[in-house]
């Protein structure tokens, strides 16, 4: 995949001026142009992020740069689905949190089939659940796709990335609102 191109971003942020939206561009671009991730994994990642948010724009972005890469239509689509799968679950398991995990709550009982054999693939899937956890804020889930990732030998550069990219597309969503 060739480098990402970050003129729709800069057109996307163009109304947006001073040093917080600057510094915002400047993070995600670095972050999807020079930083650990593949481009196609920082472009699953932002993609996944963003519909999370609700994040319209950025998801729009993230589809059409993966289009337009050999990425196919059905993990361009889960991708964007995992976002509704963690969603779920990240709510699921800060309940379990908040209340210590009782016994009687032990077994969530939420269908997951994805899970088993994501057409994404193992690892990008949990990268994608990673990233979807950091910025819904499930402690757990973080915790647990985080040591996944470490135990399948991502290296901690990527992992911190997604969490990074996570933040960053945070931070653009609160601004662009």
């Amino acid at each position: 995949m060739n480098a990402i191109p970050i003129e729709p971003i800069d057109a996307l942020l163009e109304p947006y001026t001073g040093v917080i939206p600057r510094d915002l561009k400047l993070n995600l671009t670095r972050l999807l142009q020079d930083g650990a991730l593949s481009a196609e994994e920082a472009l699953l990642a932002t993609l996944a992020v963003s519909t999370s948010l609700g994040f319209a724009e950025m998801s729009t972005y993230a589809r059409e740069q993966l289009a337009g890469a050999e990425v196919t239509e059905d993990q361009i689509q889960e991708a964007a689905q995992s976002a509704a799968l963690m969603g779920m679950l990240n709510t699921y398991y800060r309940f379990r949190h908040f209340v210590g995990s009782p016994e009687e709550y032990r077994v969530a009982g939420l269908r997951m089939t994805v899970l088993a054999k994501p057409v994404l693939g193992k690892e990008r899937f949990e990268m994608l659940a990673f990233a979807v956890s950091v910025v819904n804020g499930c402690e757990s889930c973080v915790r647990s796709h985080e040591k996944a990732l470490r135990d399948g030998g991502v290296p901690a550069e990527k992992i911190h990335d997604l969490a990074r990219l996570a933040a960053v597309l945070k931070a653009l969503q609160t601004l662009m609102q």
